[in-house]
């Protein structure tokens, strides 16, 4: 016995577990005609989708909406009509310019304050550079270590790439010597989604970073 599945059109709702999506429907049908004689072989439908969270999904295959994290709704359970579409739509597109112009202000402030540390007469004596391998970050960290602890003898080495090593015997706390590496650490990790990654403040594009900072206090 075939089951009958909802039509994808203009209006049908769908929603998603991915990404917190949530609900949303189809906006636009790209290439309804499931065969094109010009080019005499079947023609895949594309569907955009806009959510209720002011997000757009673009061009998604009939095979991911009609996948298992995908839900497709018959129409007697949700549609949306054209002022709803024209809503969601206009809300999706403020979302999107607001989120643009975030970004370029955060890109902005990031530039302001790399101009700033550069021309920073207190951090004359260090190296810039935004090398990500840790040798730059070491020879910073090394100078940095010799002034703040100057009684205490430091060796800072790399283990390999984007991985450092810091000891020393006595002396300061492991806090007080992170408190002067960490500003080089760029490495992190997601363990929601148990993922490794990266994050670069202005110092670290300017004075380098390494993605691993390890301490070993004697």
């Amino acid at each position: 016995m075939s089951v009958s599945l909802p039509p994808l059109v203009v209006g049908t709702m769908v929603s998603t577990i991915l990404y917190n999506r949530g609900r949303g429907y189809v906006a636009a049908v790209h290439d309804p005609q499931r065969t094109d004689p010009s080019r005499r072989h079947s023609v895949t439908p594309a569907f955009d989708v806009v959510f209720e969270d002011a997000s757009v999904s673009y061009r998604l295959p009939e095979a991911v909406l009609r996948g298992v994290q995908w839900r497709v709704y018959p129409r007697e359970e949700g549609f949306a009509d054209a002022a709803t579409l024209s809503r969601l739509l206009a809300d999706a597109q403020a979302a999107r310019a607001q989120a643009e112009a975030a970004a370029r202000m955060a890109q902005e402030a990031e530039m302001e304050a790399i101009a700033s540390l550069r021309s920073d007469p207190a951090w004359a004596s260090l190296i810039q550079s935004d090398t990500g391998d840790g040798t730059i970050a070491a020879k910073n960290i090394r100078a940095l270590l010799k002034t703040s602890f100057p009684e205490t003898k430091f060796s800072v080495r790399k283990l390999h790439y984007g991985t450092l090593k810091v000891t020393w015997e006595a002396g300061p706390t492991r806090d007080a010597v992170c408190a002067v590496t960490s500003r080089f650490a760029s490495g992190t990790y997601d363990a929601h989604t148990d993922c490794h990654g990266s994050c670069l403040t202005p110092w670290m594009r300017v004075f380098g970073h390494a993605d691993h900072i390890f301490l070993s206090r004697g």
